[in-house]
């Protein structure tokens, strides 16, 4: 089946390396929806820009994609209502791999799943609908990730591990293998997570002490 054209929404830094993966793949991105532009803004040029999303709907869900290009933060839930949105109107959202990704051929992707720039997604994942998997992010065999949730740089998730839906695991965190993470999680940057975690927790990565010279 030949691809659709697609309609980014979100004109930051995320939707800045979705375009730019897509860009390579040859995809035709025919809109950015976007209040402004930035990030990225030469790889925006020649893209029709519109500012509300209300422009979305003059597309048709039978002849377009949309790329949800909204960062995923902790706390704002702005990703989620954007695709449970238009989701609820028909509209697909297109699955983006970076070619530069290592994903197995045994691992299940979700539409709508995004993984970005040099991740690792091994053997018996299942990766659940408008979940990224950032940059350089590595996920180990038989690890299910729910949707909505965000694996931010740098994360290594050692096997079997089970993340509910909406979950932010931060830049560089660690977690060890046969663990479970409840649903709305925060795990800061840089955290070790060594036991399971319940629905609504949060675990705070390392915290440097900073001295300025010529000061106690």
């Amino acid at each position: 089946m030949k691809n659709k054209p697609l309609v980014m929404i979100g004109g930051g830094g995320h939707a800045a390396a979705l375009l730019e993966i897509l860009l390579l793949q040859g995809r035709d991105v025919i809109a950015v929806v976007a209040p402004e532009i930035t990030a990225g803004k030469e790889l925006f040029k020649g893209i029709k820009h519109f500012k509300n999303d209300d422009a979305i709907l003059d597309f048709s869900p039978n002849e377009v994609e949309l790329v949800n290009g909204i960062g995923a933060m902790p706390y704002s839930g702005l990703r989620t209502k954007i695709h449970l949105e238009f989701k609820s109107k028909s509209y697909q959202f297109a699955t983006v791999i970076a070619n530069s990704a290592h994903v197995s051929t045994n691992a299940a992707i979700a539409q709508g799943a995004q993984i970005l720039t040099n991740a690792t997604i091994c053997i018996g994942c299942k990766i659940g609908f408008g979940t990224i998997i950032n940059t350089s992010a590595s996920i180990d065999h038989d690890c299910e990730i729910a949707a909505f949730c965000h694996i931010a740089p740098g994360v290594i998730m050692s096997g079997q591990v089970h993340v509910k839906e909406s979950v932010h695991i931060g830049t560089g965190a660690k977690v060890i293998n046969s663990i479970q993470i409840g649903k709305n999680t925060i795990i800061g940057v840089g955290a070790n997570v060594l036991k399971t975690l319940p629905d609504f927790a949060i675990v705070y990565g390392a915290r440097p002490y900073i001295k300025l010279e010529g000061k106690v």
